[in-house]
């Protein structure tokens, strides 16, 4: 377990570094965000997201699971992001990260499957 939480850990910081775009105009930040499965779990990486308030937010969501279902979802609920992926394909979502806190991302298709958080700072 201490292997797949560090592997995962290791993973999502890479994810995080490798996707984070460019410096371009203030104020806007564009993340990519892959769902993949390990070991017969299924999660969204990299697992946090962090912005600022007042951030313009590009998402780029790309569902690499290869095992059924074939379609997972990205849902902020506070943010009231819903997309449905399915296998291979990529979207886009943008939202501007207008109040600050901690708030879940889930798969609202699969509930028991792994999500994450985005964190907006003051």
């Amino acid at each position: 377990m201490r292997t797949l939480v560090g592997t995962l850990a290791g993973l999502a910081c890479l994810v995080a570094l490798a996707s984070r775009a460019p410096a371009g105009e203030p104020g806007t930040m564009t993340f990519t965000v892959v769902n993949l499965e390990y070991e017969g779990t299924k999660i969204w990486v990299p697992g946090t997201i962090v912005v600022k308030k007042g951030t313009k937010v590009t998402l780029k969501l790309i569902n690499n699971v290869k095992s059924e279902p074939s379609q997972h979802g990205f849902a902020i609920p506070d943010y009231n992001v819903a997309e449905v992926v399915n296998r291979g394909e990529a979207k886009t979502v943008e939202f501007v990260a207008n109040k600050a806190g901690v708030f879940p991302f889930i798969c609202q298709l699969h509930p028991a499957h792994v999500g994450g958080e985005l964190v907006v700072l003051e």
